[in-house]
């Protein structure tokens, strides 16, 4: 009841618990002057009060009414606020969330806060509220560093990598790629600035969490791999007003962590992809382009040594597609690329595959660059061709050139190969950065341990910075 008054005359869709709750929360952290902030701006009038005048009513919230365990394993019990945006104004569960997590409270009182942000990041929409991307990083600080020193494990759970991938289903290996209608583009963008956040935190406090024994699980390389980032910030990229600044915070993780999806000849490209010239030419798409199935164009692929006046046509359909839904197609586009090699194949259809290679390269990279280093491997009778994996090329991007050597004699399939190659030799610098500084303390002997003059005792470091160096150039 005082609940639907608070909020009928306030006019705003922030509850009265929430509120005494981040009054309560602000008196044990002794931010007085945020207190009277918040007692003006819902009063809507400017009052003066001084923080002396508030000390007997901080006494009876923090001793009496709310203590901080109370406080805590409340919180948590709170609703998440549904669809979350920036039009929901006032003092919302969030807010007291925030406070908590920057207090180590729940870390304090062994309490598991992991479920309620997972909730909320899934119940957000369009535009984007200011306090989410605040929550994301201070909850990334408390997961990988401890309340104190005297207790190492005192750290909140990260998200599960199941409860990650769930956000994407539907995004991934489906037969289309469209967005999972479960989670708005908004939930999904924000996992995906939490998973990147994460991981460049992790790396950034290896030596802290090295000297403190502990060793936080990073997620897997595989998991990386079934997030579809290039697509996503595609998106992200079209709501940059209503996202604020998650899209420059994400392209920032990106140009970090993953240099090969922020090629610049990429993005001139995406540009001539998605400019005014492709909407005219899909003005042009007849019913028949969207009639052919993947199942068709490798049966016209099929026919390549035969005649190639079936597959022509179809190619030239599938060049009126947008990026999204040629990827269908990819699989065939790719596995088929061997067969192009053969003498006699014209010109036209290998450049109408480079074409469309480039097209799906704006959406599915990783996963395109794979089929294609695998589908252009020499056919060598009797021996079983190895399947290489995402992990394979950046650790060894030369495995790019060792394909068929007819590709050095395909102008347009050589340029997709030049390309690939330019990229996983950016994502193997990147890797092996990473790398080193992963395993910077565990290989850095220790002053017991090493013998000889003084002076002496930085050669081992010197020589790991004069190899890595000449690694990563």
């Amino acid at each position: 009841k005082e609940e639907a008054y608070f909020e009928s005359t306030s006019g705003v869709s922030a509850s009265f618990g929430e509120m005494l709750l981040l009054v309560a929360m602000y008196f044990h952290s002794n931010q007085l002057s945020a207190i009277i902030d918040l007692v003006c701006s819902t009063l809507g009038m400017k009052i003066v009060i001084k923080p002396s005048s508030l000390s007997r009513m901080k006494t009876i919230f923090t001793q009496e009414i709310f203590t901080e365990q109370v406080v805590t394993a409340h919180a948590v019990r709170v609703p998440v606020t549904s669809n979350l945006s920036a039009n929901i104004t006032g003092f919302l569960p969030i807010h007291c969330i925030y406070q908590l997590l920057r207090s180590r409270s729940f870390t304090k009182h062994k309490v598991s806060i992991k479920d309620w942000i997972y909730r909320q990041l899934c119940e957000t929409s369009t535009p984007l509220h200011p306090q989410l991307l605040p929550l994301i990083d201070v909850y990334i600080n408390s997961i990988l560093t401890p309340a104190s020193k005297s207790n190492p494990e005192a750290t909140n759970q990260p998200v599960t990598e199941q409860e990650i991938l769930s956000i994407f289903q539907g995004v991934i290996g489906a037969d289309s790629i469209r967005l999972n209608q479960r989670f708005s583009i908004t939930a999904q963008l924000l996992v995906l600035y939490y998973v990147l956040s994460y991981e460049e935190a992790l790396l950034a406090n290896t030596k802290t969490l090295a000297a403190m024994q502990r060793k936080p699980k990073s997620y897997s390389s595989s998991l990386m791999d079934q997030i579809p980032i290039k697509f996503l910030i595609r998106q992200a990229q079209g709501l940059q007003q209503e996202l604020g600044g998650l899209h420059s915070a994400l392209l920032r993780l990106l140009a970090t962590n993953y240099p090969h999806l922020c090629i610049v000849d990429d993005w001139i490209c995406e540009e001539e992809i998605t400019g005014t010239d492709a909407l005219l030419r899909r003005m042009l798409l007849t019913n028949n382009a969207k009639n052919h199935s993947p199942k068709q164009l490798q049966e016209a692929f099929s026919a390549v040594p035969v005649s190639h006046t079936q597959v022509m046509p179809i190619l030239e359909h599938l060049t009126l597609l947008s990026a999204s839904e040629l990827i269908p197609y990819a699989e065939v586009l790719t596995s088929n690329m061997n067969q192009l090699l053969n003498s006699g194949v014209p010109r036209r259809i290998l450049q109408t595959v480079n074409k469309l290679w480039m097209v799906l390269n704006t959406v599915m990279p990783r996963r395109l660059w794979v089929m294609t280093v695998n589908a252009l491997q020499p056919s060598i009778k009797f021996v079983r061709q190895q399947k290489y994996t995402q992990n394979d090329l950046m650790i060894d991007p030369l495995i790019v050139l060792r394909c068929d050597q007819r590709v050095h004699r395909c102008p347009p399939l050589m340029d997709i190969t030049l390309h690939m190659l330019n990229g996983y030799l950016l994502a193997s610098k990147a890797y092996l950065s990473a790398h080193l500084k992963e395993t910077a303390e565990q290989d850095r002997p220790s002053q017991n341990n090493t013998i000889g003059l003084v002076g002496q005792t930085d050669g081992p470091e010197v020589t790991r910075e004069e190899l890595k160096n000449a690694l990563l150039a």
